[in-house]
């Protein structure tokens, strides 16, 4: 799936194309299927051309826009909006892909080297995020674009100077252990391709983490009175602070820890206190 398009291009079945299943993974033609393009580059969403367009069938639940962008259009983000209803009974979602409108001059590739793009290329197919239609996934909700409570998006989940970082980390990490050390990025794609996987694993891993760690900053607040959803063996559902859900965990361990830390602050006391004496 292409993800940037340069300025008077048109795009075909490879490139804004969506796929519709069912809950069994069955390909399925739904009900309703619209989309609509919009430009993002001035932060804000400007919608280009009409507010409902049909997309063309290319087989059974296979799809895709076909969008013709000006010669003269903005150069970066643009969105465009998917409206499906699986039949006629259910309600209407919407999924969002996002792409960029790229210059004449510019070059696709990040890095520009052939190699390097290679282990960026495989480094998403371990981390699931080469094939965005098919590996969507929710996130958190952005302004008019909800599902109940969430936002269906498409588009690759890390920019390609992310995964580099990563990749570079991974070799420096690597290079802390005895006794291969000393590998570059170059060595990847030539004499040390042996140790590829393991490097690339590592950097899956560093960029988990960091994902990881973005949600987590997201969702949950440091002062700890972020209230959030919790359902009890019955399906009630309560919403509690962090420290509220904390103390239902952990509060009879922390009272046992700390009724032994009780115990051997006064056995440490009388024995000080035999030791003066």
């Amino acid at each position: 799936m292409s993800v940037a398009f340069k300025r008077g291009a048109t795009t075909g079945p490879d490139d804004l194309h969506i796929t519709m299943r069912d809950t069994v993974n069955n390909l399925i033609d739904p009900y309703r299927i619209q989309y609509a393009v919009f430009d993002r580059t001035t932060g804000l969403d400007v919608l280009m051309g009409s507010p409902v367009n049909i997309p063309l069938r290319m087989s059974l639940g296979q799809y895709y826009a076909q969008v013709v962008f000006p010669a003269d259009c903005n150069i970066g983000d643009w969105v465009i909006r998917w409206t499906i209803q699986e039949a006629s009974t259910d309600p209407v979602y919407q999924s969002v892909e996002m792409f960029n409108v790229i210059g004449d001059s510019t070059i696709i590739s990040f890095t520009g080297d052939a190699s390097t793009d290679y282990l960026i290329h495989k480094l998403r197919i371990l981390l699931r995020d080469n094939n965005p239609d098919r590996n969507y996934r929710f996130r958190p909700p952005e302004s008019a674009k909800f599902i109940q409570g969430q936002t269906q998006v498409f588009g690759f989940f890390w920019e390609d100077e992310e995964l580099l970082e990563y990749i570079y980390m991974a070799i420096d990490d690597f290079n802390t252990y005895p006794p291969v050390t000393g590998i570059e990025l170059g060595d990847l794609a030539g004499s040390l391709k042996r140790w590829r996987t393991v490097v690339l694993y590592r950097a899956a891993c560093l960029a988990c983490l960091g994902a990881t760690l973005t949600w987590a900053l997201n969702e949950f607040s440091v002062s700890g009175n972020e209230l959030i959803p919790v359902k009890d063996e019955n399906g009630n559902e309560y919403r509690l602070t962090l420290q509220e859900f904390f103390n239902i965990i952990y509060d009879e361990d922390l009272k046992k820890f700390e009724d032994e830390i009780e115990k051997e602050i006064v056995k440490l006391k009388e024995e000080v206190k035999n030791e003066i004496i």
